[in-house]
């Protein structure tokens, strides 16, 4: 049975799921190319974290 840190990584795996996914929409919404470069930094950021995330190991 995973540990309860493992469980907590996973939830917050979900959670960048969700994030990257209303940014995503977001993106294709932005007009401004400064405000497009924002959110596909956080983008970005999010996906690192989330490959960081994945090899968590309990």
């Amino acid at each position: 049975m995973p540990g309860k840190a493992k469980q907590y990584v996973d939830q917050g795996m979900s959670s960048v799921q969700s994030t990257v996914s209303v940014l995503q929409q977001a993106l294709s919404s932005a007009e401004k190319e400064d405000n497009k470069n924002k959110i596909q930094q956080a983008i970005n950021s999010l996906n690192s974290a989330q490959q960081e995330l994945s090899g968590y190991q309990d």
